[in-house]
């Protein structure tokens, strides 16, 4: 009977945690949070790329529309995209920028394939004329 009582005594005795196992734990968690944050990171990047794209083909629209609106002539490199704040195709500046909150690139004549234009974003790197440069070209 003594044998009994005092396993029975020392699991009472252990009622918490020790240090290391808590440690553990939390490195654990520690892990787990830490490539969450990198996947989240990364939708985050395609999502900002998807609505800078659309962004392009939105203004890329309006540019023709200017177009057709002014007997086939599209606005002046000098002008740029505020011709279609002339028109009332933009309201805001912030309709100019891209996702990363740099401003859209027009560019006459297209250099880089694009419909007589060329309308770009730098991409997350803010670089121009870099691989992930996103404009209204087709890419190989």
């Amino acid at each position: 009977m003594k044998v009994l009582n005092t396993q029975l005594t020392s699991r009472r005795q252990r009622r918490g945690f020790t240090l290391m196992e808590l440690l553990l734990v939390l490195a654990i968690i520690g892990l787990l949070m830490g490539g969450g944050a990198a996947v989240y990171s990364g939708i985050m990047d395609g999502a900002k790329a998807t609505k800078t794209r659309s962004k392009i083909g939105t203004i890329s629209m309006q540019i023709q529309q200017y177009q057709a609106q002014k007997s086939g002539k599209l606005p002046s490199q000098s002008v740029g995209l505020n011709a279609l704040k002339q028109i009332g195709a933009v309201k805001t500046e912030e309709e100019l920028l891209d996702a990363w909150g740099e401003p859209l690139i027009y560019n006459i004549p297209a250099k880089k394939g694009g419909d007589g234009f060329d309308l770009w974003s730098k991409g997350p790197d803010k670089l121009e004329n870099t691989g992930d440069d996103i404009g209204n070209w087709i890419t190989p």
